[in-house]
């Protein structure tokens, strides 16, 4: 049996996951994680990007 909106809740059950809110927290949470790991990653590429080293002088942009 699958909560609709208006679906009864057992008074009796434990706990009732809300599923909507658990999706959609989830798909948050991973676009965050997304987004956090190609910052990291791109971050010192881009940081580096123009700035020339004494050692290395072709930049690797």
């Amino acid at each position: 049996s699958s909560l609709s909106p208006g679906a009864e809740i057992d008074p009796d059950a434990d706990f009732v996951y809300d599923y909507y809110t658990l999706r959609v927290g989830g798909l948050v949470f991973a676009g965050i994680i997304v987004f956090l790991s190609f910052f990291l990653l791109a971050g010192n590429k881009l940081a580096s990007c123009g700035k020339s080293k004494v050692r290395e002088s072709v930049s690797n942009c």
